[in-house]
């Protein structure tokens, strides 16, 4: 039970001298497959209370935790000492600010151990409130009558009539399909070939699970397609056709070719279909049918209980992705059968606490998924599956999760609208279509998020046809691109930092960098430090391999290794531990800022002691030029060959003299110079080679599929750094001259537009580049604007720009200023006139001066003026600001654009808004007749929503389109038709 009050109070407080720390725990559960300590140390959650968990302790009966508003406990606050899970939510929220956090646990032979490590997390302004009642008033909230999935009695009417409004492609879609079929015998019982001890890596059996997957996922699905029609229209005959397919299934032998051991997701379909079947047709059902549905649901849901609670429980091991599914359709099954049988309240029990948690375990707070946008568009798809019934039968709301909130961000940037494909992660062949649709326009009715629903248009396609896409949508929510977001952005909680020119430009460069806290476990790849590279919606520099399936011999001994990504690898393709959880990388730093982006990345963990120093720094010089540096050591005596590898679908050429290379695809075009280190030698393949130098080819779709492999090798030596340049530009143009100086302890590197970049060659210590002087990794200059990066001091023509109490990464001019550090940190910045500072996404404005701790507390930064001097504490991570005269992102009148198409003169009128940048954004559909057509003449800035600006382009009516800048006058004429987009 909660508690609130002095630790002295209570017969189990020990005092603060009595901290021992994580180290008390047992060592075993602090790394791995483990449940995680959450809140994150130094977490800022806008979820009002966060989630709490912690290591499952096997012979522990008790967990005691305590929130505090210091780090020593002395002033705890909320408290819970009768916790039997370690998992929990409290019901009420908190004050926003700092608070700290420990728990400890008891054995009964041993008593109480000491106190976990104090966390601290602060809830940031603004908070959303997400206090999780005791269980059994969710459950209490659930009626008894039926149906009660996605609806009941008193919602049935509007939820029928959804079939008129946002539910009626999927309602038609469903109705034709179910009445083509209405006079089908029941399908057969299916077969497998194979008994459960066969290899299950062996091709035919991996082909066989599929053949029994679409055969019995087919006839659940049509089953529950015809339940669902009922439901709506309540037709007899589709009545008893959905029931009589129904009874079919209840007759299929639980142990046989659908079983758990022979196929774990066709045996979760059937179970829980068939108890939302059994919900929408339960005023069909005879008792004594009822009761043998409700017997082959229970001991299907017993099965896959035994498996996710006591073989391999959740609560100890959350990152089992077939389970932590699993886990949430028994909460549907729960749902269904509650008050129908006695063993459905201990499932729901069991399930909804633990589900609302933990969800998900692949993400946190900033909406990320750490197994990539693949594996993204199916398993959060299926996680809304008991969200939304949660909802709807108990009024609990899991959309108000911060993860939940936030989740849209994450295909926004790290899938966006004419990607050429996924990044990081098995199914990473995909590009964004039906899936991510649905998802967008779930999200975008859900928060009104009109940025959300222009990304699901943006891409092309109408949602799928899936019964839970019915009753999401909102016709009247207008279509915004994200002017008003940051171009690039960092997934915090995931290690991913999405880098582009323009977010809602479909010809956008982009480039994805991955370093993260979940490793190469499962669905992730061993790929830390990795980037991707995409220009003009073709791949350049690709992670290659493919996922043909789940550990074929292609997909282990290719794929999912180092060799495989644009990342390092050392001494004949030996890189990061794959499928471990503990290989983790690191983001040290990010900024965004209008001139100039950067992150770096920490990878020496996911070497396993090999490597002493895996660091690498991209630094990206808008709107198309990066540098890439790698700064390397080895823990092996002798030295190492580094390898720095690049990857391509089709063309790689090798520069002359071995230090560069080209790769050539569709529209896009990039250039790769070496700048450092000297006497690099290369090797190309077209095959996939295994580190031993075999041939594993990928088999069934992409059996002939062929790419381009690259490595530069620095001589062998102890320590190195790489120097790259990389420069994107359009097939058939060339790529801009960078002039490149050798200056001893450092580099310069001066590129056509005038911007300069300085590099550090040496270990430490400051750089003196005459103008420019910096003690960091790195530094940019491009007119007013500086970079510097992991650094404390940056000087030009005399001025200190910025110096930092901590190494940190800052951006800073032209009125915008980022600011990245890996802890707490104070900059003092050369910034004279400054009299406002406000949230560069929001434009809310931060007070100047006050007390710093409580700054700090509220919205961890404190700013202070003194004379030409601005000093600014910031909080761990990143934050972005405006300055002063900054322009502020803000409505715009409409504007009229020109149009001549096919000689006829007219106008369209496009809605507008300033950028976050200060540039004028406007949009709008053109009118017209669908057809081929050449583009004769188009603003500077235009662009078709979903095809940018080719020169010959086929057209709907109504065709979305934009304008950056001055919208000038479009003309278009009609083409050949022999001529496509």
């Amino acid at each position: 039970m909660p508690v609130t009050g002095l630790p002295g109070n209570d017969p189990f407080h020990e005092s603060a001298a009595a901290l021992a720390g994580d180290a008390e725990w047992p060592s075993a559960v602090l790394s791995g497959l483990n449940m995680p300590f959450r809140p994150i140390d130094s977490l800022v959650t806008t979820q009002n209370p966060p989630d709490f968990s912690w290591p499952y302790i096997a012979d522990a009966d008790l967990y005691r935790l305590q929130v505090s508003r210091d780090s020593a406990g002395t002033d705890v606050v909320h408290e819970n000492d009768r916790l039997t899970a370690n998992v929990y939510n409290f019901p009420h929220t908190f004050e926003e600010g700092i608070w700290y956090w420990r728990v400890k646990y008891r054995r009964p032979d041993g008593g109480w151990s000491g106190w976990s490590d104090s966390r601290k997390f602060r809830i940031a302004e603004r908070s959303v409130p997400f206090p999780v009642p005791p269980v059994s008033r969710i459950m209490g909230a659930v009626r008894s009558g039926h149906p009660r999935i996605w609806t009941n009695a008193d919602t049935l009417d509007d939820f029928r009539g959804l079939s008129r409004t946002v539910g009626a492609a999927v309602y038609r879609a469903k109705l034709e399909s179910v009445t083509s079929r209405l006079g089908d015998p029941p399908p057969a019982e299916p077969t497998f070939p194979f008994p459960v001890t066969h290899p299950h890596g062996d091709p035919d059996y991996v082909y066989a699970q599929r053949t029994l997957r679409a055969y019995s996922e087919g006839a659940v699905d049509r089953m529950l397609d015809a339940a669902f029609v009922y439901l709506i229209g309540g037709l007899p005959d589709i009545g008893r056709s959905a029931k009589a397919q129904l009874m079919n299934i209840v007759s299929w032998n639980p142990d046989g070719a659908t079983s758990y051991a022979v196929h774990d997701q066709v045996h979760r379909a059937i179970a829980y279909r068939s108890a939302m079947a059994y919900d929408w047709l339960f005023d069909l059902l005879t008792p004594d049918e009822r009761r043998d549905v409700q017997a082959m649901i229970k001991t299907r849901t017993e099965t896959m209980l035994r498996d996710i609670l006591q073989t391999h429980p959740i609560n100890r091991n959350p990152y089992d992705s077939h389970g932590w599914t699993a886990f949430g359709y028994i909460g549907i099954i729960a749902t269904a059968l509650l008050h129908d049988i006695p063993e459905a309240e201990a499932w729901y029990r069991d399930i909804v606490p633990a589900y609302i948690n933990l969800l998900p375990p692949w993400g946190g707070e900033d909406g990320g998924w750490s197994q990539g946008t693949g594996y993204w568009q199916w398993s959060s798809m299926f996680g809304k599956e008991f969200m939304d019934v949660l909802l709807s039968s108990s009024g609990f709301n899991l959309y108000d999760k911060a993860y939940s909130r936030h989740e849209g961000l994450y295909p926004l940037y790290a899938f966006p609208h004419n990607s050429p494909k996924g990044v990081f992660g098995d199914d990473s062949e995909y590009k964004p279509g039906s899936p991510s649709v649905s998802m967008l326009n779930r999200l975008s009715a859900v928060y009104g998020d009109p940025r959300l629903k222009w990304a699901s248009r943006a891409i092309g396609q109408p949602p799928g046809a899936e019964l839970y896409n019915y009753f999401y949508g909102d016709p009247d929510l207008d279509a915004r691109p994200p002017v008003d977001l940051p171009k690039s952005r960092w997934f915090k909680d995931v290690g991913l930092v999405a880098m582009h020119s323009e977010l809602y430009d479909p010809d956008r460069v982009s480039l994805y960098f991955k370093s993260s806290p979940y490793g190469s476990y499962n669905h992730s790849h061993a790929s830390q430090n990795g980037f991707i590279l995409n220009a003009f919606g073709e791949p350049l520099a690709i992670d290659s391999g493919y996922y043909d399936y789940y550990h074929s011999k292609h997909h282990a001994r290719y794929t999912k290794q180092t060799f495989a990504s644009n990342a390092i690898t050392f001494d004949g393709k030996n890189g990061q531990s794959v499928n471990d959880i503990d290989a983790k990388g690191r983001i040290a730093g990010f900024v965004t800022h209008p001139a100039f982006d950067a992150v770096s990345g920490d990878a020496a963990a996911a070497y396993k002691g090999e490597l002493a120093q895996a660091d690498r720094h991209v630094l990206f010089l808008r709107p198309g030029t990066f540098v890439v540096v790698d700064k390397l050591r080895t823990a092996k005596p002798g030295g190492s060959e580094f390898e720095w590898r690049l990857h391509a679908e089709e063309e790689l050429t090798i520069d002359e003299d071995g230090a560069g290379a080209a790769i050539v695809k569709g529209r896009a075009a990039l250039k790769v110079d070496f700048h450092a280190p000297a006497g690099l030698r290369t090797t190309v393949d077209t095959k996939y080679r295994a580190a031993d130098g075999s041939e594993v080819k990928p088999t069934g779709a992409y059996e002939h599929e062929e790419q381009r492999h690259a490595a530069f090798l620095s001589p062998r030596t102890n320590a190195v750094a790489f120097v790259a340049t990389m420069e994107v530009h359009r097939r058939g143009e060339s790529p801009g001259a960078v002039r490149s100086e050798d200056c001893g302890d450092y580099r310069k590197l001066t590129f056509a537009d005038g911007t300069a970049v300085y590099v550090r060659m040496t270990d430490g210590g400051e750089v003196d580049a005459g103008d420019v002087r910096f003690d960091g990794v790195a530094a940019a200059v491009r007119g007013d604007s500086v970079l510097l990066v992991q650094g404390t001091k940056l000087v030009k023509n005399g001025v200190t720009l910025a110096e930092s109490a901590k190494p940190a990464t800052v951006a800073f001019g032209d009125g915008q200023l980022s600011v990245s550090g890996a802890a707490d940190t104070q900059v003092v910045l050369h910034a004279p006139g400054v009299t406002k500072l406000r949230e560069r996404v929001g434009e809310a404005e931060i007070p100047c001066g006050g007390e710093a701790a409580e700054a700090m507390g509220l919205r961890g930064v404190h700013w202070r003026t003194e004379g030409d001097r601005l000093t600014l504490r910031v909080e761990k991570g990143e934050r972005s600001f405006k300055l002063d005269g900054a322009p502020v992102s803000e409505p715009l009148d409409p504007v009229v654009m020109e149009t001549e198409i096919d000689g006829v003169p007219g106008t369209v009128t496009l809605r507008a808004h300033r950028d976050i940048d200060g540039a004028a954004v406007a949009w709008g559909m053109l009118p017209g007749m669908p057809g081929l057509y050449e583009v004769a003449e188009a603003p500077d800035g235009f662009m078709f929503e979903k095809y940018g600006r080719p020169e010959v382009v086929r057209l709907e009516a109504n065709e979305p389109i934009a304008v950056r800048g001055a919208v000038g006058k479009l003309k278009l004429r009609s083409a050949g038709a022999g001529r496509a987009q």
